[in-house]
Protein backbone atom coordinates (compact mmCIF):
# COMPACT_ATOMS: atom_id res chain seq x y z
CA UNK A 1 0.00 0.00 0.00
CA UNK A 2 1.53 3.45 -0.96
CA UNK A 3 1.37 6.24 1.18
CA UNK A 4 -1.04 8.11 -0.74
CA UNK A 5 -3.66 5.05 -0.25
CA UNK A 6 -3.12 4.63 3.34
CA UNK A 7 -3.97 8.10 4.06
CA UNK A 8 -6.95 8.25 2.03
CA UNK A 9 -8.19 4.76 3.18
CA UNK A 10 -7.67 6.75 7.03
CA UNK A 11 -8.96 9.92 6.30
CA UNK A 12 -12.48 8.14 5.40
CA UNK A 13 -12.50 6.25 8.05
CA UNK A 14 -11.97 8.93 10.51
CA UNK A 15 -14.46 11.11 8.35
CA UNK A 16 -17.08 8.21 9.05
CA UNK A 17 -16.12 7.87 12.98
CA UNK A 18 -16.73 11.75 13.19
CA UNK A 19 -20.11 11.55 12.00
CA UNK A 20 -20.96 9.36 14.25
CA UNK A 21 -19.62 11.00 17.08
CA UNK A 22 -21.27 14.13 16.25
CA UNK A 23 -24.23 11.92 15.65
CA UNK A 24 -23.98 10.85 19.99
CA UNK A 25 -22.96 14.28 21.07
CA UNK A 26 -26.52 15.52 19.21
CA UNK A 27 -28.65 12.80 20.99
CA UNK A 28 -26.73 13.00 24.67
CA UNK A 29 -27.56 17.29 24.20
CA UNK A 30 -30.95 16.57 23.54
CA UNK A 31 -31.39 14.18 26.33
CA UNK A 32 -29.32 16.38 28.78
CA UNK A 33 -31.78 19.33 27.84
CA UNK A 34 -34.59 17.29 29.83
CA UNK A 35 -31.91 16.19 32.40
CA UNK A 36 -29.76 18.83 33.26
CA UNK A 37 -28.42 18.04 36.67
CA UNK A 38 -27.43 14.22 35.13
CA UNK A 39 -23.49 14.66 36.19
CA UNK A 40 -22.58 11.34 34.36
CA UNK A 41 -24.28 12.45 31.22
CA UNK A 42 -22.47 15.59 31.42
CA UNK A 43 -19.10 13.65 31.55
CA UNK A 44 -19.82 11.72 28.20
CA UNK A 45 -20.53 14.64 26.40
CA UNK A 46 -17.36 16.30 27.50
CA UNK A 47 -15.59 13.13 26.82
CA UNK A 48 -17.09 12.69 23.07
CA UNK A 49 -16.41 16.26 22.44
CA UNK A 50 -12.79 15.50 22.88
CA UNK A 51 -12.83 12.30 20.80
CA UNK A 52 -14.47 14.73 18.03
CA UNK A 53 -12.00 17.41 18.74
CA UNK A 54 -9.05 15.11 18.44
CA UNK A 55 -10.04 13.28 15.74
CA UNK A 56 -11.26 15.86 13.97
CA UNK A 57 -7.54 17.14 14.72
CA UNK A 58 -6.22 13.70 12.93
CA UNK A 59 -8.07 14.37 9.81
CA UNK A 60 -7.28 17.62 9.15
CA UNK A 61 -3.32 16.52 9.43
CA UNK A 62 -3.60 13.84 7.39
CA UNK A 63 -5.56 16.13 4.87
CA UNK A 64 -2.87 18.33 4.58
CA UNK A 65 0.09 15.46 4.08
CA UNK A 66 -2.00 13.67 1.52
CA UNK A 67 -2.62 17.10 -0.75
CA UNK A 68 1.35 18.13 -0.33
CA UNK A 69 1.74 14.24 -2.04
CA UNK A 70 -0.54 14.91 -4.34
CA UNK A 71 1.54 18.16 -5.20
CA UNK A 72 -1.46 20.78 -4.89
CA UNK A 73 0.07 23.53 -2.74
CA UNK A 74 -2.74 26.24 -4.10
CA UNK A 75 -5.56 23.80 -2.95
CA UNK A 76 -3.59 22.98 0.22
CA UNK A 77 -3.66 26.73 1.17
CA UNK A 78 -7.12 27.18 0.52
CA UNK A 79 -8.02 23.91 2.71
CA UNK A 80 -6.01 25.69 5.53
CA UNK A 81 -7.07 28.61 5.48
CA UNK A 82 -10.72 27.32 5.19
CA UNK A 83 -10.56 24.53 7.89
CA UNK A 84 -8.04 25.94 10.73
CA UNK A 85 -11.09 28.09 12.01
CA UNK A 86 -12.71 25.24 13.36
CA UNK A 87 -10.63 24.02 15.28
CA UNK A 88 -9.15 26.93 16.96
CA UNK A 89 -12.69 28.30 17.75
CA UNK A 90 -15.05 25.58 19.49
CA UNK A 91 -18.09 27.20 18.39
CA UNK A 92 -17.23 26.50 14.88
CA UNK A 93 -15.54 22.81 15.86
CA UNK A 94 -19.37 21.87 17.27
CA UNK A 95 -21.28 23.94 14.65
CA UNK A 96 -24.42 22.00 12.79
CA UNK A 97 -26.84 22.13 10.04
CA UNK A 98 -30.01 20.58 9.98
CA UNK A 99 -30.41 18.50 6.51
CA UNK A 100 -33.73 18.68 5.81
CA UNK A 101 -34.14 15.18 3.89
CA UNK A 102 -33.06 12.96 6.92
CA UNK A 103 -33.96 15.78 9.51
CA UNK A 104 -31.11 15.23 11.00
CA UNK A 105 -28.09 18.22 12.29
CA UNK A 106 -24.65 17.58 10.56
CA UNK A 107 -21.60 18.79 11.37
CA UNK A 108 -20.64 22.17 9.53
CA UNK A 109 -16.82 20.96 10.18
CA UNK A 110 -17.32 17.63 8.90
CA UNK A 111 -19.51 18.39 5.58
CA UNK A 112 -16.38 20.95 4.78
CA UNK A 113 -13.86 18.23 4.84
CA UNK A 114 -15.89 16.35 2.46
CA UNK A 115 -16.82 19.36 0.48
CA UNK A 116 -12.89 19.32 -0.53
CA UNK A 117 -11.83 16.11 -0.51
CA UNK A 118 -14.81 15.17 -2.85
CA UNK A 119 -12.58 16.32 -5.96
CA UNK A 120 -10.45 13.16 -5.21
CA UNK A 121 -11.63 9.94 -6.55
CA UNK A 122 -11.70 8.01 -3.25
CA UNK A 123 -14.07 10.59 -2.02
CA UNK A 124 -17.22 11.48 -3.73
CA UNK A 125 -20.58 12.70 -3.85
CA UNK A 126 -22.40 9.15 -3.60
CA UNK A 127 -20.02 8.73 -0.42
CA UNK A 128 -21.57 11.47 1.63
CA UNK A 129 -25.40 10.84 0.32
CA UNK A 130 -24.46 7.07 1.59
CA UNK A 131 -23.26 9.00 5.32
CA UNK A 132 -26.14 11.16 5.15
CA UNK A 133 -28.48 8.05 4.56
CA UNK A 134 -26.94 5.97 7.19
CA UNK A 135 -26.92 8.59 9.84
CA UNK A 136 -30.48 8.76 9.16
CA UNK A 137 -30.97 5.48 9.52
CA UNK A 138 -29.14 5.11 12.63
CA UNK A 139 -31.45 8.33 14.08
CA UNK A 140 -34.49 6.29 12.90
CA UNK A 141 -33.08 2.86 14.63
CA UNK A 142 -32.59 5.22 17.80
CA UNK A 143 -36.41 6.61 17.62
CA UNK A 144 -37.36 2.67 17.21
CA UNK A 145 -35.56 1.16 19.65
CA UNK A 146 -36.52 3.96 22.44
CA UNK A 147 -40.28 3.37 21.71
CA UNK A 148 -40.89 2.31 25.43
CA UNK A 149 -39.52 5.73 26.49
CA UNK A 150 -41.40 7.44 24.08
CA UNK A 151 -44.68 6.31 25.19
CA UNK A 152 -43.53 6.13 29.28
CA UNK A 153 -42.45 10.01 29.06
CA UNK A 154 -46.41 10.53 27.46
CA UNK A 155 -48.08 9.01 30.29
CA UNK A 156 -49.69 6.34 28.08
CA UNK A 157 -51.00 3.16 28.70
CA UNK A 158 -50.73 1.14 25.30
CA UNK A 159 -53.38 -1.77 25.33
CA UNK A 160 -53.00 -2.41 21.09
CA UNK A 161 -50.67 -1.69 18.48
CA UNK A 162 -52.35 1.73 17.33
CA UNK A 163 -51.68 2.79 20.70
CA UNK A 164 -48.00 2.16 20.29
CA UNK A 165 -47.75 3.05 16.77
CA UNK A 166 -49.12 6.69 17.55
CA UNK A 167 -47.35 7.67 20.03
CA UNK A 168 -44.21 7.72 18.13
CA UNK A 169 -45.73 8.42 15.21
CA UNK A 170 -45.52 12.59 16.24
CA UNK A 171 -42.21 12.18 16.34
CA UNK A 172 -41.23 10.48 13.09
CA UNK A 173 -43.26 13.14 11.54
CA UNK A 174 -41.34 15.62 13.37
CA UNK A 175 -37.68 14.54 12.57
CA UNK A 176 -38.54 12.81 8.76
CA UNK A 177 -40.34 15.45 7.41
CA UNK A 178 -41.12 13.38 3.87
CA UNK A 179 -42.64 10.26 5.99
CA UNK A 180 -45.80 9.09 5.12
CA UNK A 181 -48.32 7.03 7.40
CA UNK A 182 -50.52 4.43 5.03
CA UNK A 183 -53.37 2.84 6.33
CA UNK A 184 -53.29 -0.29 4.18
CA UNK A 185 -50.95 -2.39 2.40
CA UNK A 186 -48.67 -0.76 -0.10
CA UNK A 187 -48.13 -4.15 -2.15
CA UNK A 188 -50.99 -6.80 -2.30
CA UNK A 189 -48.82 -9.99 -2.17
CA UNK A 190 -48.09 -8.98 1.73
CA UNK A 191 -51.08 -10.06 3.85
CA UNK A 192 -49.59 -9.37 7.64
CA UNK A 193 -46.39 -6.34 7.16
CA UNK A 194 -48.55 -3.16 7.06
CA UNK A 195 -46.25 -0.54 7.31
CA UNK A 196 -47.03 2.44 9.59
CA UNK A 197 -44.36 4.44 8.80
CA UNK A 198 -42.83 5.15 4.93
CA UNK A 199 -39.55 7.17 4.57
CA UNK A 200 -38.81 6.59 1.20
CA UNK A 201 -35.73 9.41 1.11
CA UNK A 202 -33.84 6.51 3.65
CA UNK A 203 -35.95 3.64 1.44
CA UNK A 204 -37.17 2.44 5.05
CA UNK A 205 -40.55 0.91 5.61
CA UNK A 206 -41.44 0.33 9.88
CA UNK A 207 -44.11 -1.62 11.36
CA UNK A 208 -45.65 -1.79 15.01
CA UNK A 209 -46.56 -5.26 16.21
CA UNK A 210 -48.77 -5.45 19.77
CA UNK A 211 -48.33 -9.02 21.78
CA UNK A 212 -49.55 -10.20 25.40
CA UNK A 213 -48.43 -13.33 25.10
CA UNK A 214 -45.69 -15.63 24.01
CA UNK A 215 -47.93 -17.51 21.51
CA UNK A 216 -48.93 -14.10 20.31
CA UNK A 217 -45.58 -12.76 19.84
CA UNK A 218 -44.25 -16.43 18.26
CA UNK A 219 -47.45 -16.12 15.83
CA UNK A 220 -46.43 -12.45 14.68
CA UNK A 221 -43.07 -13.17 13.52
CA UNK A 222 -44.03 -16.33 11.65
CA UNK A 223 -46.44 -13.96 10.38
CA UNK A 224 -43.34 -11.32 9.32
CA UNK A 225 -41.97 -14.46 8.06
CA UNK A 226 -44.44 -15.10 4.85
CA UNK A 227 -43.57 -10.94 4.19
CA UNK A 228 -40.50 -11.32 3.60
CA UNK A 229 -41.24 -12.63 -0.06
CA UNK A 230 -43.89 -9.82 -0.60
CA UNK A 231 -41.27 -6.92 -0.37
CA UNK A 232 -38.42 -9.07 -2.17
CA UNK A 233 -36.61 -6.42 -4.64
CA UNK A 234 -39.41 -3.93 -3.69
CA UNK A 235 -38.43 -0.62 -5.94
CA UNK A 236 -38.19 2.21 -3.27
CA UNK A 237 -37.91 0.23 0.24
CA UNK A 238 -35.11 -1.75 0.55
CA UNK A 239 -34.82 -1.80 4.83
CA UNK A 240 -37.71 -3.06 7.12
CA UNK A 241 -38.32 -2.77 10.49
CA UNK A 242 -40.43 -5.43 12.22
CA UNK A 243 -41.05 -3.63 15.89
CA UNK A 244 -42.48 -5.75 18.23
CA UNK A 245 -43.79 -4.00 21.38
CA UNK A 246 -44.47 -6.75 24.55
CA UNK A 247 -45.21 -7.03 28.21
CA UNK A 248 -42.28 -7.62 30.33
CA UNK A 249 -41.59 -11.43 31.34
CA UNK A 250 -42.68 -12.76 27.89
CA UNK A 251 -39.01 -12.75 25.89
CA UNK A 252 -35.71 -10.98 27.12
CA UNK A 253 -34.28 -9.68 24.21
CA UNK A 254 -31.57 -12.02 23.94
CA UNK A 255 -34.39 -14.56 23.22
CA UNK A 256 -35.76 -12.55 20.65
CA UNK A 257 -32.51 -11.67 18.60
CA UNK A 258 -31.99 -15.77 19.00
CA UNK A 259 -35.62 -16.84 17.70
CA UNK A 260 -34.87 -13.83 15.06
CA UNK A 261 -31.79 -15.06 13.91
CA UNK A 262 -33.01 -18.40 12.98
CA UNK A 263 -35.70 -17.73 11.32
CA UNK A 264 -33.09 -16.62 8.64
CA UNK A 265 -34.42 -13.06 8.11
CA UNK A 266 -32.51 -11.25 5.24
CA UNK A 267 -29.78 -8.54 6.09
CA UNK A 268 -32.11 -5.63 5.16
CA UNK A 269 -34.98 -7.33 7.51
CA UNK A 270 -34.46 -6.29 11.14
CA UNK A 271 -36.61 -6.90 14.24
CA UNK A 272 -36.71 -5.17 17.32
CA UNK A 273 -37.92 -6.13 20.37
CA UNK A 274 -39.52 -3.18 22.80
CA UNK A 275 -40.02 -4.72 26.50
CA UNK A 276 -43.00 -1.80 28.14
CA UNK A 277 -43.42 -1.21 31.71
Amino acid sequence: MTDIEFQEQKIKKLLYEMSSIFYDIQMMEEHCSSNIEDIDLLHEIDSKEDRFRYTGESVFKLCMAYLENKKMPEYLKRFILDLEPYLNDSTKTFSGSYHEESGEVFSDYTAKLWSYLSVFPFLGDNDYEALLKRSGITYLENILESTGVIINELGITPNSETKVYNAVKILSQASFPNATFPTQSFQKTAKCYIPDILIPSLNCAVEYKYAETESRLVETIDQIVVDVKGYDKHPTYKIFYAVFYIKPGIWTKSRFDEVWKEKEFPENWKGILVIGN
